[in-house]
């Protein structure tokens, strides 16, 4: 048995991938619960999984068994980080996370190259463990726990990453923002008229 091993407690231990963040943004808002309900589409089919891992086999290939119920657990347990109310709520779940998926970091070498490495001993939450790896590495360049987010926009609670440089994301995407801005414009117009007396 190998240090490794013998840290993780488990031979049967698999080595964390994590997840692109571009990746892991659409599988919680097309599998997830709140997205989906939020948006009216609790009843639509969900996107294929096959198509999904037609777009990135190389990738796919480090989870040779995709489900989709896999991947809704995945987006119900994830969406919440995006969700959180401060940077201690978002440490928390994150914490609660990596304790589901019983994922443990350790270093490795490639000859005289030594780097990180993460594993868990519940290979059946692989994807689970790559989404979670993938915002530890996110936060671990961006500290800034503000930047994970949900849209504000009505009958929309997308996740996001805000990669502005202001960091004063609001929306999943420009047409949520449109959307609001165009709400608010005719909210403010109906109120102008209202307050003076016009017709519409």
């Amino acid at each position: 048995m190998t240090v490794l091993e013998a840290l993780m407690g488990s031979r049967t231990s698999a080595e964390v991938h994590p997840l692109p963040i571009p990746l892991l943004v659409y599988i919680v808002n097309e599998w997830g619960d709140a997205p989906r309900i939020e948006a009216h589409e609790g009843t639509e089919p969900y996107p294929s999984v096959e198509n999904l891992r037609s777009e990135s086999p190389a990738f796919w290939a480090h989870f040779p068994a995709v489900e989709e119920a896999t991947l809704i657990e995945t987006a119900n347990l994830v969406h919440p980080v995006f969700a959180s109310a401060s940077g201690a709520e978002c440490a928390e779940r994150l914490n609660a996370l990596i304790a589901k998926a019983k994922m443990s970091p350790a270093l490795a070498s490639d000859t005289w190259s030594v780097h990180e490495v993460w594993h868990t001993a519940r290979p059946g939450r692989a994807i689970l463990a790559g989404a979670t790896l993938a915002l530890i590495d996110h936060l671990r360049h961006e500290p800034d726990a503000s930047r994970l987010g949900t849209c504000e926009g009505d009958a929309c609670v997308d996740v996001y990453v805000d990669q502005s440089p202001a960091g004063r994301r609001q929306y999943c995407s420009l047409t949520c923002q449109n959307r609001a801005r165009t709400r608010a414009y005719r909210a403010s117009r109906r109120a102008r008229r209202a307050r003076d007396g016009t017709s519409p």
